[in-house]
C-alpha cells in the first residue's frame, strides 16, 4: 500500500551537523515530518534520527489510526 512506507534521508544541503541527522519522509509526501522538503533530501551516512521526525510520527500514526482508509473505487 503506497504511502505507508518511510524512509530515513539526509539533508543534502545543510551543514555538516545537521547532515548527521536521519529524516523520515513518507514515500508519497512532498516533505519529511519535521516539514523538511523532499527535493533536498538524499541518502547518505547518518546514525542519528531527528527528534521532530520521531515526535511526528508517533503523532502521524496516532491520527491515521482513528481514521479508516477511504476506498479509491468509483460509486456505480
Amino acid at each position: 500500500m503506497p504511502g505507508r512506507d518511510y524512509r530515513a534521508l539526509v539533508e543534502t544541503n545543510a551543514g555538516k551537523a545537521r547532515a548527521q541527522r536521519l529524516h523520515l519522509v513518507r514515500d508519497d509526501a512532498e516533505a519529511s515530518l519535521c516539514g523538511i522538503p523532499k527535493t533536498t533530501l538524499g541518502h547518505g551516512a547518518a546514525e542519528l534520527v531527528c527528534p521532530d521526525c520521531v515526535e511526528w510520527l508517533g503523532r502521524r500514526r496516532a491520527v491515521s489510526g482513528i481514521y479508516p482508509a477511504v476506498s479509491r473505487e468509483a460509486a456505480p
